[in-house]
């Protein structure tokens, strides 16, 4: 169970809200996102990040601080199994090979 409850579905659907609403959960219990990313090593900014694109070991930092899981955070980045929904990196290169018609007669 989480410390500080499942945020209402109103506020998991607009990116603002959710983005408040953690911001001030963080708040109740005397920190900051800064204090968080400090604790985490790395810089405000890449914490933020979360918020605005998929980067789930951000979203993990975040999550685990409002006592809930990042597929319940975010669940639109998420499948049923709690992977993340999309492929991270670059697409893989297509490895079919065209062959040239090489007929003789």
């Amino acid at each position: 169970m989480s410390r500080t409850g499942r945020p209402p579905e109103r506020i998991l659907k607009d990116p603002r809200k959710r983005q408040a609403w953690v911001i001030y959960q963080i708040s109740l219990q005397g920190r900051s996102l800064a204090e968080l990313a400090r604790g985490a090593g790395v810089r405000r900014q890449t914490l933020y990040q979360a918020f605005h694109r998929h980067y789930p070991r951000m979203e993990r930092i975040i999550a685990e601080a409002v006592g809930l899981e990042p597929k319940t955070l975010w669940p639109e980045r998420y499948d049923a199994d709690g992977q993340p929904a999309k492929r991270r990196g670059r697409p893989r290169k297509s490895t079919v090979m065209t062959r040239k018609n090489n007929t003789t007669e």
